[in-house]
């Protein structure tokens, strides 16, 4: 569930608004607390239409990608957001990122807060620049940025290319079933109306079915047409994302599995806040504002109140379930040789790489066991179709 949040970080007079995800309001206002924020107002964003939302994120990257090469190639900021802006003036586009972000600009913001004044800007690139202006490397904060989101689509491609052809023989198979029972069966039925008195068990269920559907075309159409617009509101609307996150919560080992997805993520990000200069305990605050579960933003808030009181980081988060053995003794020797966003990013890895594994095996499971069950469906349906003809051959003779 996202939240549109105006807040107020402390030291800081301007005033920020962002979108950030939780599973419940309270626990995101008491998270922004906890961050030293306050916060002005907390607004549920309405989820009808996440597409438009997942585009509006997805031009950040392109964005950080031309800025990044403008700037290489000599211009300042302010000279690389005004070119963008003037390119997308001629193309027609108004209301776009770069002039919402010159306007600022012009104002004498840094590049920083005026991110962190649009909406649906990532948390992680707010931080990233920030990091950049304060070392007066702007170029290799967007690069970390770009590399940070590059392990997440990736991520996030795995699943949507592992669930492209389920998909596909999914619909084909409900494609031919719905042919045979609103096409095919109903014309079966003339043939079938004086067997009906002696035709018992599957034979008698097939004539009912043939000539209930022969009657009532009109309303069965419309009942199918309803379920399919419903069907497709509750994906539109986000149900869909949420039904099924809930339901792999409850199955363990696709919990785990999801676990390593958001762990990740969440290890990528401080791997990028580390290298920029950010304290472990202000990259952690940061990292549990991105796309982390309750039970994670949770746990890595107890990892970092333990770590305020003077614990260890690999002890801490151990101790929250964070990492497993190894991403402890990761940590462990991080805390020896000082290098965190190195130890941060082979731990991101190695759960990026388990949670990849875990979709090709899924991939390979799923795909016969629903193509046995499309064929099975279909085969249903077309048997049960033609067992009545048998029935009348038996009678002819």
């Amino acid at each position: 569930m996202q939240y549109r949040v105006r807040s107020l970080q402390l030291g800081d007079l301007s005033v920020s608004e962002q979108v950030l995800e939780s599973d419940d309001e309270s626990a995101l206002r008491a998270s922004l607390q906890t961050q030293g924020r306050t916060v002005l107002s907390i607004r549920k964003v309405s989820t009808l239409w996440p597409l438009k939302r997942s585009v509006a994120r997805n031009r950040f990257p392109l964005f950080c990608r031309e800025v990044r090469t403008l700037i290489h190639a000599g211009m300042t900021i302010v000279e690389a957001v005004d070119t963008l802006s003037a390119r997308e003036r001629l193309e027609g586009r108004s209301e776009s990122l770069s002039a919402a972000l010159l306007v600022r600009l012009q104002q004498g913001k840094s590049l920083s807060n005026a991110l962190s004044e649009l909406p649906n800007t990532p948390t992680v690139l707010i931080a990233a620049v920030r990091a950049g202006e304060r070392t007066s490397n702007l170029i290799e904060a967007l690069d970390d940025y770009l590399r940070f989101n590059n392990l997440v689509e990736q991520l996030r491609t795995k699943v949507i290319s592992a669930s492209i052809y389920p998909a596909l023989v999914t619909t084909l198979g409900l494609g031919i079933s719905l042919f045979l029972l609103l096409v095919v069966m109903p014309n079966f039925a003339g043939m079938y109306e004086n067997l009906r008195g002696a035709s018992t068990g599957t034979t008698a269920l097939t004539i009912e079915i043939s000539q209930f559907i022969g009657k009532n075309r009109n309303a069965t159409l419309g009942g199918m047409a309803f379920t399919g617009a419903a069907l497709i509101f509750w994906i539109v609307s986000g149900n869909a994302k949420k039904f099924f996150a809930q339901l792999g919560r409850s199955i363990p080992w696709i919990h785990k599995r999801m676990e390593d997805f958001q762990l990740a993520m969440m290890y990528q990000a401080l791997a990028l806040l580390l290298k920029g200069g950010y304290p472990m305990t202000e990259a952690m605050a940061v990292a549990s504002q991105s796309a982390l579960s309750l039970h994670l933003k949770m746990s890595l808030e107890q990892a970092l109140g333990q770590i305020e009181r003077g614990g260890l980081v690999s002890q801490a988060l151990s101790e929250a379930h964070l990492c497993d053995e190894v991403g402890r003794r990761l940590m462990a020797a991080a805390e020896r040789n000082g290098d965190f966003y190195l130890a941060a990013d082979v731990v991101s890895r190695l759960h990026g790489e388990r949670f990849e594994l875990f979709v090709e095996r899924a991939t390979r499971i799923v795909e016969p066991l629903l193509l046995l069950a499309v064929a099975l469906m279909v085969g249903t349906i077309v048997v049960m179709m033609y067992l009545p003809v048998f029935d009348m051959a038996t009678n002819l003779r």
